[in-house]
Protein backbone atom coordinates (compact mmCIF):
# COMPACT_ATOMS: atom_id res chain seq x y z
CA UNK A 1 0.00 0.00 0.00
CA UNK A 2 1.34 3.41 -0.96
CA UNK A 3 0.75 6.21 1.57
CA UNK A 4 0.35 9.67 0.09
CA UNK A 5 -0.48 13.18 1.28
CA UNK A 6 -4.11 13.21 2.35
CA UNK A 7 -4.17 9.65 3.72
CA UNK A 8 -5.25 9.01 7.31
CA UNK A 9 -5.29 6.07 9.68
CA UNK A 10 -3.20 3.66 11.70
CA UNK A 11 -0.79 2.95 8.84
CA UNK A 12 0.06 6.64 8.76
CA UNK A 13 0.62 6.61 12.53
CA UNK A 14 3.01 3.67 12.19
CA UNK A 15 4.87 5.55 9.46
CA UNK A 16 5.05 8.71 11.61
CA UNK A 17 6.48 6.73 14.53
CA UNK A 18 9.15 5.33 12.25
CA UNK A 19 9.92 8.73 10.75
CA UNK A 20 10.44 10.07 14.27
CA UNK A 21 13.14 7.45 14.76
CA UNK A 22 14.82 9.22 11.84
CA UNK A 23 14.41 12.57 13.57
CA UNK A 24 11.28 13.88 11.84
CA UNK A 25 9.88 15.50 15.02
CA UNK A 26 6.27 14.76 14.01
CA UNK A 27 3.11 14.53 16.03
CA UNK A 28 1.70 11.03 15.63
CA UNK A 29 -1.77 12.12 14.56
CA UNK A 30 -2.50 9.69 11.73
CA UNK A 31 -2.83 12.46 9.13
CA UNK A 32 -0.38 12.47 6.26
CA UNK A 33 -0.14 16.20 5.76
CA UNK A 34 2.55 18.43 4.32
CA UNK A 35 4.82 18.00 7.35
CA UNK A 36 4.77 14.23 7.10
CA UNK A 37 5.30 14.56 3.36
CA UNK A 38 8.42 16.65 3.99
CA UNK A 39 9.60 14.03 6.49
CA UNK A 40 9.15 11.28 3.91
CA UNK A 41 11.29 13.17 1.40
CA UNK A 42 14.03 13.70 4.00
CA UNK A 43 13.82 10.05 5.10
CA UNK A 44 14.24 8.96 1.49
CA UNK A 45 17.45 10.96 1.29
CA UNK A 46 18.72 9.60 4.62
CA UNK A 47 17.95 6.02 3.57
CA UNK A 48 19.40 6.41 0.08
CA UNK A 49 15.99 6.12 -1.59
CA UNK A 50 15.33 9.61 -3.05
CA UNK A 51 11.87 10.16 -4.41
CA UNK A 52 8.48 11.83 -3.96
CA UNK A 53 6.58 12.53 -0.71
CA UNK A 54 4.92 9.12 -0.67
CA UNK A 55 5.76 5.86 1.09
CA UNK A 56 5.48 2.54 -0.72
CA UNK A 57 5.79 -0.81 1.06
CA UNK A 58 9.58 -0.89 0.69
CA UNK A 59 10.04 2.56 2.18
CA UNK A 60 7.62 1.81 5.01
CA UNK A 61 9.60 -1.34 5.81
CA UNK A 62 12.90 0.54 5.75
CA UNK A 63 11.51 3.24 8.04
CA UNK A 64 10.04 0.62 10.40
CA UNK A 65 13.44 -1.09 10.64
CA UNK A 66 15.21 2.10 11.74
CA UNK A 67 16.66 1.71 15.25
CA UNK A 68 15.63 3.95 18.12
CA UNK A 69 17.90 7.03 18.30
CA UNK A 70 18.13 7.06 22.11
CA UNK A 71 16.54 4.01 23.78
CA UNK A 72 16.43 5.41 27.34
CA UNK A 73 13.83 7.99 26.19
CA UNK A 74 12.69 6.35 22.93
CA UNK A 75 12.03 8.33 19.75
CA UNK A 76 8.87 9.72 21.37
CA UNK A 77 10.90 11.22 24.22
CA UNK A 78 13.52 12.65 21.90
CA UNK A 79 10.72 14.21 19.84
CA UNK A 80 9.06 15.68 22.94
CA UNK A 81 12.20 17.50 24.12
CA UNK A 82 13.22 18.60 20.63
CA UNK A 83 9.77 20.10 20.00
CA UNK A 84 9.97 21.87 23.36
CA UNK A 85 13.29 23.38 22.26
CA UNK A 86 12.59 24.42 18.65
CA UNK A 87 8.83 24.13 18.21
CA UNK A 88 8.39 21.88 15.19
CA UNK A 89 10.16 20.54 12.13
CA UNK A 90 8.98 23.46 10.01
CA UNK A 91 10.14 25.94 12.66
CA UNK A 92 13.54 24.24 12.74
CA UNK A 93 13.89 24.56 8.98
CA UNK A 94 12.80 28.19 9.11
CA UNK A 95 15.04 29.36 11.97
CA UNK A 96 17.72 26.85 12.92
CA UNK A 97 18.95 24.82 9.97
CA UNK A 98 21.61 27.47 9.35
CA UNK A 99 23.90 28.73 12.14
CA UNK A 100 22.54 31.38 14.50
CA UNK A 101 23.91 33.58 17.27
CA UNK A 102 21.29 33.41 20.05
CA UNK A 103 22.75 36.00 22.42
CA UNK A 104 25.76 38.23 23.01
CA UNK A 105 27.32 35.73 25.43
CA UNK A 106 26.64 32.57 23.42
CA UNK A 107 28.68 31.07 20.64
CA UNK A 108 27.57 30.42 17.10
CA UNK A 109 25.00 27.65 17.47
CA UNK A 110 24.08 24.93 15.01
CA UNK A 111 21.42 22.26 15.02
CA UNK A 112 19.43 22.03 18.23
CA UNK A 113 21.36 24.01 20.83
CA UNK A 114 24.85 22.92 19.76
CA UNK A 115 26.97 25.87 20.90
CA UNK A 116 30.29 25.97 19.04
CA UNK A 117 31.79 28.18 21.77
CA UNK A 118 32.34 25.08 23.92
CA UNK A 119 33.62 22.75 21.20
CA UNK A 120 37.06 21.89 19.82
CA UNK A 121 37.65 20.75 16.26
CA UNK A 122 38.26 17.23 17.53
CA UNK A 123 34.99 17.21 19.49
CA UNK A 124 33.08 18.62 16.52
CA UNK A 125 34.42 15.80 14.37
CA UNK A 126 33.49 13.17 16.93
CA UNK A 127 29.97 14.50 17.40
CA UNK A 128 29.12 15.06 13.74
CA UNK A 129 31.14 12.33 12.00
CA UNK A 130 28.99 10.59 9.43
CA UNK A 131 26.29 13.22 9.90
CA UNK A 132 27.81 16.30 8.24
CA UNK A 133 30.37 16.20 5.46
CA UNK A 134 33.99 16.88 6.53
CA UNK A 135 34.15 20.00 4.38
CA UNK A 136 31.17 21.47 6.24
CA UNK A 137 32.86 20.76 9.56
CA UNK A 138 35.96 22.55 8.29
CA UNK A 139 33.80 25.52 7.36
CA UNK A 140 32.73 25.84 11.01
CA UNK A 141 36.31 26.26 12.26
CA UNK A 142 36.04 30.08 12.70
CA UNK A 143 33.20 29.61 15.19
CA UNK A 144 34.86 27.03 17.45
CA UNK A 145 35.93 27.89 20.98
CA UNK A 146 34.85 31.53 20.78
CA UNK A 147 31.96 33.75 21.77
CA UNK A 148 29.88 34.56 18.74
CA UNK A 149 29.99 37.74 16.70
CA UNK A 150 28.33 39.13 13.61
CA UNK A 151 31.51 38.54 11.62
CA UNK A 152 31.79 34.91 12.74
CA UNK A 153 28.15 34.31 11.90
CA UNK A 154 28.71 35.75 8.43
CA UNK A 155 31.61 33.38 7.88
CA UNK A 156 29.46 30.29 8.50
CA UNK A 157 25.97 31.56 7.64
CA UNK A 158 25.43 29.21 4.70
CA UNK A 159 26.36 25.93 6.46
CA UNK A 160 23.16 23.88 6.25
CA UNK A 161 22.36 21.37 9.02
CA UNK A 162 19.41 19.19 7.98
CA UNK A 163 16.88 18.31 10.64
CA UNK A 164 17.79 14.61 10.58
CA UNK A 165 21.44 15.48 11.23
CA UNK A 166 20.56 17.87 14.04
CA UNK A 167 18.32 15.28 15.69
CA UNK A 168 20.99 12.59 15.49
CA UNK A 169 23.50 14.73 17.38
CA UNK A 170 20.81 16.03 19.74
CA UNK A 171 20.05 12.46 20.82
CA UNK A 172 23.62 11.15 20.80
CA UNK A 173 25.34 14.06 22.54
CA UNK A 174 22.91 16.37 24.30
CA UNK A 175 20.36 13.96 25.67
CA UNK A 176 22.97 11.47 26.83
CA UNK A 177 24.68 14.33 28.69
CA UNK A 178 21.47 15.56 30.28
CA UNK A 179 20.39 12.08 31.29
CA UNK A 180 23.63 11.90 33.29
CA UNK A 181 22.84 15.24 34.92
CA UNK A 182 19.34 14.02 35.71
CA UNK A 183 20.74 10.91 37.40
CA UNK A 184 22.89 13.13 39.61
CA UNK A 185 19.84 14.67 41.31
CA UNK A 186 17.11 12.09 40.62
CA UNK A 187 18.80 8.77 41.33
CA UNK A 188 15.66 6.75 40.56
CA UNK A 189 15.35 8.01 36.96
CA UNK A 190 16.47 4.67 35.49
CA UNK A 191 13.70 2.86 37.37
CA UNK A 192 11.02 4.87 35.54
CA UNK A 193 9.35 4.20 32.22
CA UNK A 194 10.46 6.20 29.17
CA UNK A 195 7.68 8.82 29.40
CA UNK A 196 8.39 9.72 33.03
CA UNK A 197 12.13 9.56 32.41
CA UNK A 198 11.62 11.99 29.51
CA UNK A 199 9.70 14.41 31.73
CA UNK A 200 12.61 14.59 34.18
CA UNK A 201 15.28 14.92 31.47
CA UNK A 202 13.22 17.66 29.80
CA UNK A 203 13.06 19.53 33.11
CA UNK A 204 16.80 19.28 33.71
CA UNK A 205 17.57 20.15 30.07
CA UNK A 206 15.55 23.33 30.47
CA UNK A 207 16.35 24.34 34.05
CA UNK A 208 19.63 22.62 34.88
CA UNK A 209 20.43 20.36 37.83
CA UNK A 210 20.67 23.03 40.53
CA UNK A 211 18.50 22.30 43.58
CA UNK A 212 19.37 25.26 45.80
CA UNK A 213 17.34 28.47 45.60
CA UNK A 214 19.07 31.55 44.22
CA UNK A 215 16.37 33.70 45.80
CA UNK A 216 15.15 32.30 49.15
CA UNK A 217 12.01 34.44 49.02
CA UNK A 218 11.05 33.14 45.59
CA UNK A 219 12.12 29.55 46.30
CA UNK A 220 12.70 28.88 42.63
CA UNK A 221 13.79 25.26 43.18
CA UNK A 222 11.30 24.11 45.79
CA UNK A 223 9.34 21.93 43.33
CA UNK A 224 12.52 20.35 41.96
CA UNK A 225 13.54 19.41 45.51
CA UNK A 226 10.03 18.07 46.13
CA UNK A 227 10.36 15.83 43.07
CA UNK A 228 13.64 14.46 44.49
CA UNK A 229 11.98 13.72 47.82
CA UNK A 230 8.87 12.16 46.27
CA UNK A 231 11.01 9.86 44.12
CA UNK A 232 13.02 8.81 47.17
CA UNK A 233 9.86 8.02 49.14
CA UNK A 234 8.21 6.12 46.28
CA UNK A 235 5.35 8.63 45.88
CA UNK A 236 5.55 8.86 42.12
CA UNK A 237 1.88 9.68 41.58
CA UNK A 238 2.31 13.02 43.38
CA UNK A 239 5.11 14.22 41.13
CA UNK A 240 3.01 15.52 38.22
CA UNK A 241 1.56 18.17 40.53
CA UNK A 242 5.07 19.54 41.08
CA UNK A 243 5.56 20.11 37.34
CA UNK A 244 2.27 21.99 37.25
CA UNK A 245 3.16 23.99 40.37
CA UNK A 246 6.39 25.24 38.76
CA UNK A 247 4.32 27.30 36.34
CA UNK A 248 4.09 29.92 39.13
CA UNK A 249 7.65 30.97 38.35
CA UNK A 250 7.00 32.63 34.99
CA UNK A 251 4.85 35.47 33.74
CA UNK A 252 2.36 33.99 31.25
CA UNK A 253 2.48 37.19 29.21
CA UNK A 254 6.26 36.98 28.82
CA UNK A 255 7.17 33.29 28.94
CA UNK A 256 4.10 31.25 28.01
CA UNK A 257 6.28 28.57 26.43
CA UNK A 258 7.89 27.65 29.74
CA UNK A 259 4.50 27.38 31.42
CA UNK A 260 3.23 25.19 28.58
CA UNK A 261 6.34 23.02 28.83
CA UNK A 262 5.85 22.37 32.55
CA UNK A 263 2.20 21.43 32.01
CA UNK A 264 3.19 19.17 29.10
CA UNK A 265 5.74 17.44 31.35
CA UNK A 266 2.98 16.95 33.93
CA UNK A 267 0.74 15.41 31.25
CA UNK A 268 3.60 13.17 30.16
CA UNK A 269 4.09 12.01 33.75
CA UNK A 270 0.39 11.29 34.27
CA UNK A 271 -0.67 9.87 30.93
CA UNK A 272 2.34 8.96 28.78
CA UNK A 273 3.35 9.79 25.23
CA UNK A 274 0.00 9.02 23.59
CA UNK A 275 -1.68 11.87 25.49
CA UNK A 276 0.58 14.30 23.59
CA UNK A 277 0.27 12.57 20.21
CA UNK A 278 3.81 11.24 20.35
CA UNK A 279 3.02 7.51 20.28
Amino acid sequence: MVLRVGDVGDAVKALQRGLNRLGAMLLVDGHLGAGTGDAIVEARITLGRPGPPEADDELQAAVAATPDPFPPLTAAGVTFIARAEVGSASEYRRKYQVPCWPSATSGITIGIGYDCQFVTREQLGQDWAGVLAPELLDRLAPALGKVGSADRLTQVHDVLVPLSAAMTVFAKRHLAQYLEQTRAIYAQVDDLGPARRTALVSLVYNRGARLNDKDPQRQDRVEMRAIRDLLASGRQEDIANQFDAMARLWDPAKLPGLIQRRHAEATLWRSGFAALQLD
